[in-house]
């Protein structure tokens, strides 16, 4: 079910700021994180190789990190290169390490082949914007165990059309509408939805003239708090630009402008989605919004309403793995909508890549 050969969201420098030590299941990977003193980050298996005490229980000392239990401690690479009383330590005292990196206010983990950690591309470019856009605040933000799958999130962030219903009152507009008659292509289509499917990645846009009433609440809120304005009641040119990267990350770029404005400056939210697998049956949920208008206090307040719409996504993708148990949404009777193109576009790479890695022989090492 998972990708190995790719790089996973796995904490924000916040989390392992002064020398704290996270403990993180990732693809059911039992890992400590943690920064050394020279600012080194470093994600090692969490349980120490002595009597399996977990690391992440310990603490940071210079640049390793010392089991709690008997005090041994394990540098970045995961060998043993100190034991108290203990003049000579066992080649066999080693955990297993895992490549890590940081990269656009995360800090990520390679979780497959080591030697084959060099290749970056699995770090969705998408993210880029919110580095080289010096108009962009941004913040990030987390959800821990949310008890779904993966592919449900990924299912679900894909799938716009479901906003009408489950976020009405926020994202929920005519425009998700689009999404249901999606059309190959690569130009935006006014009140159309086109698409174009890579190897890795899919990618679709959408677009409206004079977008009114009709379209999200989000949006005209937006505009009114970029000209600060306690209202908007007139039309808005709409775009949306929506990137998926195999294999468990999506990226949104919103513009809007007044209606027949193109010169006008344009009000940009950027976010960033992260589903990172923990097990089977559980998800790590990741994400960035960014906003190039209005102040800290102003982003703050998006970004708490954000996550209070992402909370009620959070209630169907719990109820939804517990009604397929430990089966695969798509393996248990079930009817397929329009709706569900690119989503079942996207499980096709998934599947792919996880069947050449399984032919390959590239597997994951023993936990």
């Amino acid at each position: 079910m998972f990708v190995y050969n790719s790089w996973y969201v796995a904490a924000t420098p916040k989390e392992l700021a002064d020398g704290n030590v996270v403990a993180r299941t990732i693809l059911s990977h039992k890992i400590a994180l943690f920064k050394t003193e020279s600012g080194q980050y470093a994600a090692v298996r969490d349980a120490c190789i002595h009597r399996q005490a977990p690391l992440s229980l310990g603490h940071v000392i210079g640049e390793t990190i010392q089991c709690r239990y008997h005090g041994a401690r394990f540098g970045t690479h995961g060998r043993c290169t100190h034991v108290p009383g203990q003049a000579v330590i066992s080649p066999k005292a080693v955990v297993r390490s895992y490549p890590v990196c940081e990269r656009h206010g995360y800090i990520w983990i390679w979780m497959g082949e080591p030697e084959l950690a060099v290749d970056e591309s699995t770090i969705p470019s998408s993210l880029a914007l919110l580095d080289t856009n010096s108009d962009m605040q941004s913040c990030t933000g987390v959800f821990e165990s949310m008890r779904a799958n993966y592919r449900l999130l990924n299912d679900n962030l894909f799938d716009i059309t479901h906003a009408e219903f489950v976020h009405p009152e926020s994202f929920g507009g005519e425009e998700v509408r689009f999404y249901r008659n999606a059309q190959p292509g690569s130009e935006p289509m006014d009140r159309g939805l086109t698409y174009e499917i890579k190897e890795r990645s899919i990618h679709f846009r959408t677009h409206a003239d004079s977008l009114g009433d009709e379209g999200a609440p989000l949006w005209p809120m937006m505009m009114a708090q970029a000209l600060n304005k306690e209202s908007w009641t007139g039309p808005l040119d709409f775009t949306m630009e929506v990137s998926w990267h195999a294999p468990c990350y999506t990226t949104f770029h919103i513009s809007l402008r007044p209606a027949g404005q193109p010169d006008a400056k344009a009000v940009e939210f950027h976010d960033f989605h992260a589903a990172v697998p923990e097990t089977e049956k559980s998800s790590h949920y990741f994400y960035t919004v960014g906003i190039n208008y209005g102040d800290e206090n102003t982003l703050s307040h998006l970004a708490e309403e954000t996550r209070n719409v992402f909370k009620q996504d959070v209630v169907l993708l719990e109820a939804q793995q517990v009604s397929v148990g430990d089966l695969d949404v798509l393996t248990v009777p079930h009817a397929s909508f329009n709706g569900d193109r690119l989503q079942l576009e996207g499980r096709k790479i998934l599947d792919r890549l996880v069947n050449e890695e399984r032919d390959s022989k590239i597997i994951a090492r023993e936990v």
